[in-house]
């Protein structure tokens, strides 16, 4: 009977057994961790416009089909009602002089005013704080509109501008409309900057969609308002933001009129999502990055890789 020697298998465990690391390759081990977490951050920080964007993408859709869900739920008469009762507000407005919301602290002062508190009863539905949505497809804009120009609001939406025409549309009526541009977190109307004359956009209030086509982008300085007066008889949105962007010196305006829906609007997506918020790539190039900087600061290098196959 032969005899099985146990002594090669030993020697084989006992090469197979990780030597414990040196000084230096623990403190390289450690300095590569911290430089994978401090690249990590860098990665983070360059896509964070983007992946914050993309997030408040979805919350715009969100709120734009909560919106029109709401809509859709609400008793025509009642649509009708609340309509009616705009008509009539738009109809006794008498426009004084208004103010540049980025400068101005007067729509604050008029806050909690009763005449503030019936304007902001305008336009309800119940079971969302949206009055409207803004669709502008050539600039990549689709967002819910709010009343008011506070920052909070045209922070997260559209504001409509107190004093001017609610943005129900109508023979001389203009209503203002405003947001952020720049942002960190959000674009908002930061594509208005893109916008070119015979461009057209649409507002959706109370499941009715109102038509606009631009006619005329100026650039002026804050306070310059002579623009936004109404015209007899006929119907215009102006939509505003800061510009340049990050400089704010300036504003941007948007003059838009009234037009008959186009004849390819029923392939438009009207009072829904607008525009998706698109693949998270951001997530992509994150993931992506992060690996490469491990795959080039973790894998061994040729030499030791020799000295471990020796």
């Amino acid at each position: 009977m032969s005899v099985i020697n146990a002594e090669p298998a030993s020697g084989a465990k006992h090469r197979l057994r990780k030597a414990p690391r040196t000084p230096q390759q623990r403190e390289r081990l450690i300095s590569n961790w911290v430089l994978q977490i401090f690249a990590m951050l860098g990665i983070g920080l360059l896509l964070y416009p983007e992946g914050a964007d993309w997030v408040n993408s979805l919350s715009h859709n969100s709120e734009i089909s909560g919106y029109a869900k709401q809509v859709e739920n609400t008793d025509p008469a009642e649509r009708q009602r609340i309509l009616d009762t705009a008509y009539a507000y738009n109809d006794e407005l008498e426009p004084g002089p208004l103010t540049d919301p980025y400068i101005s602290e007067e729509e604050d002062a008029a806050v909690g005013s009763p005449l503030y508190k019936a304007y902001e009863e305008m336009l309800r539905v119940s079971g969302t704080d949206a009055v409207g949505t803004v669709n502008y497809p050539e600039v990549d804009i689709a967002l819910p509109m709010y009343h008011g120009t506070s920052d909070e609001v045209i922070s997260k939406g559209v504001g409509h501008m107190y004093g001017t025409s609610l943005p129900i549309g109508g023979p001389g009526t203009r209503s203002v409309l405003t947001a952020h541009s720049g942002l960190p977190h959000a674009k908002l109307f930061t594509g208005l900057h893109k916008a070119e004359v015979g461009d057209i956009f649409w507002i959706s209030v109370l499941g009715e969609d109102h038509y606009y086509e631009v006619r005329e982008i100026e650039t002026i300085l804050p306070n310059e308002t002579e623009s936004l007066k109404i015209i007899d008889g006929e119907d215009w949105v102006t939509l505003f933001t800061c510009t340049p962007v990050g400089v704010n010196s300036h504003r941007l305006m948007v003059h838009a009129e009234r037009i008959d829906a186009p004849s390819d609007s029923s392939d438009q997506v009207i009072g829904g999502d607008g525009i998706t918020a698109g693949f998270p790539w951001w997530l992509v190039m994150f993931i992506g990055g992060s690996a490469l900087v491990a795959l080039i600061l973790f894998m061994p290098s040729k030499k030791n890789r020799k000295n471990k196959s020796a």
